[in-house]
């Protein structure tokens, strides 16, 4: 009975990794997702910026 315990509780710990890198994957998506929309920010911003200071040369 002892056998039993011990391989349980291994099994029992690789389920508990599992389960904690399955929780990791998913959230690595969502990470990039919000790195894409800040550099998009930034970007849109610089452009927006090139853009006032253009006009405000031009006036």
């Amino acid at each position: 009975m002892a056998e039993v315990d011990i391989k349980m509780t291994e099994y029992d710990e690789l389920g508990k990794l599992l389960k904690l890198r399955k929780e990791k994957d998913a959230l690595i998506p969502k990470i990039i997702d919000k790195r894409k929309k800040v550099r998009a920010k930034r970007k849109s911003r610089k452009v927006l910026l090139k853009k006032w200071i253009l006009n405000i040369s031009d006036d």
